[in-house]
């Protein structure tokens, strides 16, 4: 006879897991503009194995923000990297490298999870552009590409209204 004692804590807890999932099922990710992003969102392969330089942000309004590089000379950048069924997106941010995950599922783009490591940023300025850039990342609305046999323009329009302007650099060894 199985133990019913813990029954209705199991029962809640599965109801509010189920909640949790069906309101993450819900929450979308990026839709693809054009004909190349859409070719690219049907298929996280389509992304994977390339390289990227954020190389300009357009803020609501019009108005560029400054992108500045690392104390090295490292641009911000992204990568999309998959194996067999991972499919990870790391890269440097201003100041700390970031690594997370992406996918794209129903043709929607969505980056997860960008974790960094903790160096200081030189300036209060950096250190800002480092947060809205990895916060930027999970608030992708949309996203077009030049093409969809080589792109080499990658846009993200995020929720707030910015755009991040990328170009593909050397693109990572296939593993």
């Amino acid at each position: 006879m199985p133990n019913t004692q813990f029954l209705p804590g199991r029962l809640l807890g599965m109801g509010l897991l189920a909640l949790a999932l069906a309101g993450c099922a819900g929450s979308g990710g990026a839709r693809p503009q054009g004909a190349a992003a859409a070719n690219a969102a049907s298929s996280a392969d389509s992304l994977a194995q390339t390289a990227w330089e954020l190389v300009r942000w357009v803020q609501p309004g019009g108005a560029l923000r400054d992108i500045p590089h690392g104390d090295n000379g490292e641009p911000v950048k992204l990568v999309f990297l998959a194996q067999g069924k991972q499919y990870r997106v790391n890269g440097f941010a201003g100041c700390n490298r970031y690594m997370g995950t992406y996918r794209i599922e129903g043709g929607r783009l969505r980056i997860d999870a960008p974790a960094a490591t903790r160096m200081a940023c030189p300036t209060p300025e950096r250190a800002g552009l480092e947060a809205d850039y990895l916060r930027g990342l999970g608030s992708i609305d949309t996203f077009t590409l030049d093409n969809g046999g080589a792109p080499r323009h990658l846009t993200f329009n995020l929720r707030g209204g910015d755009v991040l302007e990328f170009v593909r650099r050397e693109d990572p060894p296939t593993p």
